[in-house]
């Protein structure tokens, strides 16, 4: 059987939505062993959010706060982004390169796929809304399946070997 579709090389992280990042961080840390590489809160992210990872590369894992006050019953279940309850937020896959991500924007498309998000550069070096300082640099688009549930194709997220703007107070 041949391969089709997007040329993908591995899940690259998933954005999960919870109650409290703080007490999220100490669960994946002790639990998991996952290592921090950054936390932001407003006004530098819309929300609490941390990156977590499991060796050098920026994150693996995302963990999204959700507000105390945030109105249950208005789901939106059109979009994974949107949704106001714990649970999954987007799941990402990498590509190993520009050419495979720029094919994949381009298969995405001819399937009929809209494009909601992208492509964006998430870091300082871009406008997006998607993007801040504490970004990967990963280029990246998002889409959603039949089920409302994002999807994430990036590709050059990069490596924390030390700190930097992206990764003020890593653990090493």
């Amino acid at each position: 059987m041949s391969r089709t579709g997007c040329r993908l090389s591995r899940i690259g992280h998933v954005g999960i939505h919870v109650r409290n990042v703080d007490q999220s961080i100490e669960f994946y840390r002790k639990v998991l062993g996952l290592k921090l590489t950054g936390k932001w809160t407003p006004p530098e992210f819309s929300r609490p959010i941390c990156f977590m990872r499991c060796e050098e590369r920026h994150h693996d894992v995302v963990l999204f706060e959700l507000a105390d006050d945030i109105e249950r019953s208005t789901l939106n279940t059109t979009d994974s982004w949107y949704r106001k309850e714990v649970g999954f937020d987007h799941i990402a896959f990498q590509v190993d390169s520009r050419q495979d991500w720029l094919k994949a924007i381009e298969h995405v498309r001819e399937c009929g796929v809209e494009i909601l998000d992208g492509p964006i550069v998430h870091g300082s070096e871009s406008d997006s809304p998607l993007s801040f300082k504490g970004g990967s640099g990963s280029h990246a688009f998002y889409f959603l399946d039949p089920d409302g549930n994002r999807i994430e194709i990036y590709c050059w997220m990069m490596e924390v070997t030390e700190p930097s703007e992206a990764a003020p107070s890593p653990d090493l």
